[in-house]
């Protein structure tokens, strides 16, 4: 059974927790460690319900203990190819986002799930996750407008 919740839910959980930590090793490591806390506590969980609402709850909890525990500084600048530049306008519009807006908008847009599972996950209500997904979008229209 978790076998197949890992083959099923790895790459969004990846997905998000790259997003939210900037960092495709944490995220990486987050992922395993929330898949290992399963396997050792697997009575403690259920997974025929709806694995999404946990396996998110857990990776964003882990996620927002590991920038707690590292607060990093800006790193060095790459440089960025001509084309790519658009993809990283968005990538750093995303980031300044209030961090409730960004999860709001990464669970919904990106990974697809409800309003009714974003607000078990955040544990807050259905009009907090409506809110704050349209002031997210409202803000980066403002940001990324020409």
């Amino acid at each position: 059974m978790i076998a197949d919740t890992f083959h099923a839910w790895r790459h969004r959980l990846l997905r998000f927790c790259t997003q939210l930590l900037g960092n495709a090793h944490d995220a990486e490591e987050i992922v395993q460690d929330v898949f290992a806390t399963l396997l050792a506590k697997a009575a403690m969980f259920d997974l025929q319900r709806d694995p999404g609402v946990l396996l998110f709850t857990l990776a964003r909890r882990r996620c927002i203990d590991r920038r707690r525990k590292h607060r990093t500084t800006a790193s060095a600048v790459e440089p960025i190819a001509p084309d790519d530049r658009p993809r990283l306008e968005l990538r750093e519009a995303l980031a300044s986002l209030p961090r409730v807006q960004h999860e709001v908008l990464l669970l919904t847009a990106v990974d697809g799930l409800g309003y009714r599972d974003v607000a078990a996950i955040l544990g807050c209500s259905l009009g907090t996750v409506a809110s704050e997904r349209a002031a997210a979008i409202l803000t980066l229209r403002r940001r990324l407008a020409p």
